[in-house]
């Protein structure tokens, strides 16, 4: 007997559960072992982040956030979410920052957190905050191409804001960004071949 697709989904989902629980795990494990071994926490998770690695991870991230808010699993989309976040501290630092990492890192630094005015991080927390609630939203109610402008439309104003503020520092965020878009356009477009060859 063939098994039902909805059965294949749902063991797909228990294994999408599992790994999530299991870096969410990896993660807490790392983040204790720095705090016991002394490390001040802030400095350590930005000394890992200038690690590019966790800049060109997002799209591993963001495109289960949005399938899953397309099925409507809340649970799933937010432990999707949550791991990019930890994302940030789960690469080593690298032995060499080169210049304009280091210097794009500097002025978010310095923009977002040595600034004496909040109102630059509080800006910064509204539009993501306000950017991730359309994108899901867009999903979870089965407008995907809403969604995809959303990322697309997002995407580029984070880089014209990080080259027009950030001048020269800013052109770090170019590349990281882009490939990102590339590849989350790249499934977008992967998925609609596959729905147009079923409706066929």
């Amino acid at each position: 007997m063939m098994q039902a697709p909805a059965d294949k989904l749902n063991r797909f989902d228990s294994i999408v559960y599992c790994v999530v629980v299991a870096a969410l795990a990896y993660s807490g494990i790392i983040l204790f072992n720095a705090y016991a071994e002394g490390e001040n926490i802030g400095a350590w998770i930005w000394d890992r982040h200038q690690n590019q690695f966790s800049w060109y991870s997002r799209p591993l991230f963001l495109i289960p956030a949005c399938y899953y808010a397309y099925r409507q699993k809340l649970w799933l989309v937010i432990g999707c979410m949550v791991l990019l976040g930890c994302s940030l501290f789960w690469f080593a630092a690298p032995l060499v920052v080169s210049e304009q990492v280091s210097g794009y890192l500097e002025w978010e630094k310095r923009l977002f957190f040595s600034n004496e005015s909040r109102l630059p991080l509080l800006l910064l927390v509204v539009v993501v905050a306000g950017f991730l609630f359309g994108l899901f939203f867009s999903f979870w109610n089965q407008n995907p191409w809403v969604g995809l402008i959303l990322i697309n439309a997002g995407t580029v104003a984070k880089v014209a804001v990080s080259v027009i503020a950030g001048k020269e520092s800013g052109t770090a965020a170019i590349i990281p960004s882009l490939s990102s878009l590339a590849i989350i356009n790249l499934a977008a477009f992967l998925v609609w071949c596959y729905f147009k060859k079923r409706r066929k």
